[in-house]
């Protein structure tokens, strides 16, 4: 597997009733891209605060957006980007541990220089983490909220402020490679970039009823990840959490799945030749 590139770009993108422009950026960093992504952040609405929210999503074809976003004294909101290489990404898979590594300026100007990630990975989960996680959080909108991920679907919450400590909490509920192919918004203005875990202030209705809202989280039907993970770390048991966030995706499953019929085809076709 190649190593994946550790350098990453920034950028800070205001945005104020006249729109959003980059005000301070690294060399060669896509513009156009980050105020695609900040306009589709949606616009403020009236009364509403934003003191500091973080999102992740995709930036191009291959690099991924860590965004923290926050009120600024003049009145506009900054947005600082952090873009990476989405092997990298995969690498690291938490978005929040990304944003908290640099220090964030939303008075930067005129050029940035690149950042570079460590060649080291991010601390492993532990199951002490999680007790408290779980013992000072809510439980039942924590677990069943993983749960709905891991099955396939969103969770959108209505509120009216950012929503941090929960969707960083269940971040860390997640196994590792179902979280690199999500994207959270601990606050949104809109809908329109489809976070996949998001809080916002008026969520649109939902024809295709794959999101869920605070209600059905609490009351989602316990399946197999959320029983055993909650099983495991009121347990103290370090080895089982470990097993269930190493654990596949659906999609990773499948991929086996093709690759084992693939192989037995090519198999079944040399062997009828010889």
């Amino acid at each position: 597997m190649p190593t994946p590139d550790r350098t990453i770009a920034q950028a800070l993108v205001l945005a104020d009733g006249r729109g959003v422009r980059v005000v301070a950026a690294s060399e060669s960093f896509d513009e156009p891209e980050a105020e695609r992504i900040a306009t589709l952040f949606g616009p403020r609405p009236a009364g509403t605060a934003c003191p500091r929210a973080h999102f992740a999503c995709p930036f191009g074809k291959s690099r991924v957006a860590v965004v923290a976003v926050g009120d600024r004294p003049d009145g506009t909101l900054g947005f600082r980007f952090l873009v990476l290489d989405r092997g990298l990404y995969r690498l690291l898979g938490d978005p929040f541990a990304i944003s908290d590594r640099f220090p964030i300026d939303l008075a930067a100007k005129g050029p940035l220089p690149s950042l570079e990630w460590p060649a080291e990975p991010l601390p492993p989960r532990t199951v002490h983490a999680l007790q408290s996680l779980l013992q000072s959080g809510d439980t039942s909108l924590l677990l069943g909220g993983a749960q709905a991920l891991v099955d396939g679907g969103r969770v959108v919450l209505k509120r009216c402020e950012p929503q941090e400590e929960l969707i960083r909490g269940l971040w860390q509920l997640l196994p590792s490679r179902t979280r690199t192919e999500l994207w959270p918004a601990t606050f949104a203005f809109s809908d329109e970039l489809r976070f996949d875990a998001a809080a916002m202030p008026d969520p649109p209705s939902d024809p295709n009823r794959v999101r869920h809202t605070e209600d059905g989280l609490r009351d989602y039907p316990q399946s197999r990840y959320e029983l055993n993970l909650q099983i495991a770390v009121e347990n103290g048991d370090q080895l089982e959490l470990d097993r269930l966030l190493a654990r596949r995706t659906s999609d990773d499953t499948i991929r086996l799945g093709l690759t084992i019929i693939a192989i037995a085809v090519v198999a079944a076709v040399i062997f009828k030749f010889l």
